[in-house]
């Protein structure tokens, strides 16, 4: 009488989750992931986001919209983390998986410190950081938004960035980035300083140089290296423009309600 063997036939094609996966290809895959984490989270913030904020120059606007990219890069870093981390544990990596909650850890850590900082520098904002940039700076910064331009004067106040943005170009590869450099330099291209009476009437011109504004550095203000530009193209129509050590730009817009051709500061 011959017997039948009880054992359960195995099955050919098996689960990822019905075996563990050797530790040599965990950790051959978790450690290079939690160095890989680690090291994007270290220089994001300090040649990402740092850099940023140094680039900005003081400039609100500028720094808070490097603060809230910042916030959202963290986020979706922290996300992906997360997602890898459930994958692996679908796999029975163990190594990988404590890899990418450590990243992650750390990942919400920043995040978390980041956004307590924007909270404290924004004590009148909503609990989001980004509700708060749209809310709060649509409202206050209402006075640094500029105008519509036509289309007809849009097109003229392109044709004379056209003209500035080569000049600031060498300039800023000259490293001769002072105001009288910069208006000399215009000047010689055929721009006409503007000029004005003594009841503030315009007589004249549609250049305009001047230097950056002065910005707080811990309980002093200081002046940073540069020189801003503004153009009146038309009235309705603008170019404002800026070079500094660490680079420039040149764009149209409608003026300012209360600057004209120059962005007025921040905290008004």
């Amino acid at each position: 009488m011959t017997t039948s063997s009880t054992e359960p036939r195995r099955r050919a094609g098996r689960r990822p989750w019905s075996r563990r996966t050797p530790r040599a290809a965990d950790l051959a895959i978790g450690i290079p992931l939690l160095l890989l984490g680690v090291g994007w989270l270290v220089l994001d913030a300090v040649l990402g986001h740092g850099m940023e904020i140094w680039a900005a120059q003081g400039h609100r606007s500028r720094i808070e919209t490097a603060d809230l990219a910042y916030l959202a890069r963290l986020q979706e870093f922290l996300v992906v983390a997360l997602v890898v981390a459930v994958l692996e544990l679908v796999f029975r990596a163990p190594w990988t998986v404590l890899s990418q909650v450590l990243a992650a850890t750390l990942a919400g850590a920043l995040l978390t410190a980041q956004q307590h900082s924007w909270d404290r520098s924004h004590p009148d904002s909503a609990p989001s950081a980004s509700e708060a940039a749209g809310s709060r700076s649509h409202e206050n910064n209402a006075f640094r938004i500029p105008g519509e331009m036509s289309p007809a004067s849009a097109q003229d106040a392109r044709r004379e960035a056209d003209r500035v943005e080569p000049v600031l170009k060498r300039l800023w590869e000259a490293r001769a980035w002072d105001p009288g450099s910069v208006r000399a330099a215009l000047l010689d291209v055929g721009f006409q300083e503007e000029r004005f009476g003594s009841k503030g009437e315009w007589l004249g011109g549609t250049l305009g140089v001047r230097g950056v504004e002065p910005r707080i550095e811990t309980d002093h203000y200081v002046t940073p290296e540069g020189a801003t530009v503004g153009v009146r193209a038309h009235d309705d129509a603008c170019v404002t423009a800026f070079v500094q050590p660490t680079d420039y730009e040149v764009k149209t817009n409608g003026p300012y309600p209360e600057g004209g051709c120059f962005e007025p500061r921040a905290g008004h």
